[in-house]
């Protein structure tokens, strides 16, 4: 599960570095957890009991780079609406991290739940 979760890690903060770029951020970041989730769920082989302790694991990661994004909010004045607006995203990515790679690790399970379900009924009888 550690692979898994390290993967997913990496994914979401690669996403989050696409913020300066315009157009990509829109799209690459609110989708980066889902895609790490379905990716990292994949690498971890999450069942039905580790979903949500794999989505936990990985927003628990995130609080690392949450934290220094709010110690910046607070220590470099960056103008007006960047002093408010760090602290309050540096808040909202661990939970909404979490949620999205839970989301994701969970279609994980199921496409592999479905493989599976479709290669038994596909097998040759015995």
């Amino acid at each position: 599960m550690l692979n898994g979760v390290l993967v997913a890690t990496g994914l979401v903060l690669i996403s989050l570095l696409t913020i300066a770029i315009p157009i990509v951020h829109f799209i690459s970041v609110p989708l980066g957890p889902f895609v790490a989730g379905l990716i990292g769920g994949g690498v971890a082989k999450a069942d039905e009991g580790q979903i949500v302790k794999f989505g936990l694991y990985v927003g628990a990661l995130m609080t690392v780079p949450a934290v220094v994004a709010i110690a910046i909010g607070f220590m470099v004045d960056m103008g007006e609406p960047w002093n408010i607006l760090i602290p309050v995203i540096g808040i909202i990515v661990v939970p909404y991290t979490w949620w999205a790679v839970t989301i994701g690790a969970l279609g994980s399970y199921l496409m592999r739940r479905g493989e599976a379900k479709q290669a038994a009924q596909n097998a040759p009888p015995k």
